[in-house]
């Protein structure tokens, strides 16, 4: 009988344990939930950084920019290709400009693309002329831009580069979905203040979280451009004889086939511009030797007059002799 009161006091000691333990817990959660839905809590829980910030949108947005800022969790990278920004550059030289130009033009219009900068320097039949385009072509159309670069002249020069940007393209697309998750926080809570410096600060917030969103949707925006659109620069150079591309010499004979041939083309082109300098600048010739004979023939006409001022012309010596004997008759006795 003693054992049977003793087992029904501890059973009894435990369900009041038991009961008094539920109690407590549901106590605390429904004190947890209250604080986190009342505006006034939250309120009181602000830490402030560069204006008025709740507590818990900090806590989760300094999870998400911590795993954009310091490098994007490759689990959540989206696995649709690398953000790969692709340029390319051509120097060209052409014997008919012209062509080239109308070339260029149906080039990049066949493609799907556009001219982002073109100036064309000289005129035609006065100097030789140069053009300056850059264009933005389709990256999926960047090996039949490459095989019909060929046909705008002689290629003289290649280059190409490209930029891999994958890291900073994500980073920017998970610091954009932090910044806008603040942003709708800071709304909600904004609808829910009551008091001025709440408002201010929240304002104050919430506009620079906007700025930085649009910031780096600008940012998006240039990125996708380059991307989606490679740059393609041209320097396109009016020739009157194209360059010989040739392998480089090897051997003597080689290198003194090269050389000889090399100063005979020097040759004739000192020849062809002395001719062309002397033949193009003949009525400048013309001008020049008529005002040279002008100056020769004034020049004479002023030492004969000056000859006949002193009395030293050929004529005023043999009259002399006869003019004195008339004047002096005595001379000759």
């Amino acid at each position: 009988m003693k054992q049977k009161g003793i087992a029904l006091a501890i059973g009894l000691a435990m369900l009041c344990s038991g009961w008094l333990t539920a109690c407590s817990g549901q106590s605390n959660g429904t004190d947890a939930t209250a604080a986190a839905e009342s505006p006034s809590a939250e309120y009181g829980a602000m830490d402030t950084v560069g204006g008025a910030m709740p507590q818990a949108a900090n806590e989760e947005s300094a999870v998400e920019t911590d795993a954009g800022a310091g490098g994007l969790d490759t689990a959540a990278r989206p696995t649709d290709g690398e953000k790969l920004i692709e340029n390319l550059y051509y120097e060209i030289e052409t014997l008919q400009f012209d062509d080239s130009v109308e070339q260029i033009q149906s080039l990049y219009e066949s493609l799907g693309g556009y001219v982002q900068e073109s100036s064309v320097e000289g005129l035609s039949g006065q100097s030789l002329r140069f053009a300056h385009y850059i264009l933005r072509i389709p990256q999926e159309k960047a090996a039949q831009l490459k095989e019909r670069t060929a046909e705008l002249g002689n290629v003289l020069r290649t280059d190409s580069s490209v930029q891999n940007v994958t890291d900073e393209y994500y980073d920017i697309e998970a610091r954009l979905k932090s910044l806008r998750t603040q942003e709708e926080r800071l709304l909600a809570l904004l609808e829910q203040s009551g008091s001025l410096e709440d408002i201010v600060q929240l304002e104050q917030a919430l506009s620079d979280v906007t700025y930085e969103i649009e910031k780096l949707t600008g940012t998006l925006r240039n990125y996708d451009s380059l991307i989606e659109y490679m740059t393609v620069t041209i320097d396109l150079r009016e020739v009157t004889r194209e360059t010989e591309v040739t392998q480089a010499p090897v051997t003597l004979g080689e290198r003194i086939a090269a050389q000889f041939h090399s100063t005979m083309a020097g040759l004739g082109q000192f020849g062809e511009a002395v001719l062309v300098f002397v033949v193009g600048g003949l009525p400048v010739w013309i001008l020049l030797a008529a005002v040279c004979l002008a100056v020769l023939l004034i020049v004479r006409l002023w030492k004969r007059s000056r000859k006949k001022e002193k009395g030293q012309l050929p004529e005023t010596h043999s009259d002399e002799p006869e003019e004195n004997a008339d004047k002096d008759p005595n001379i000759n006795e």
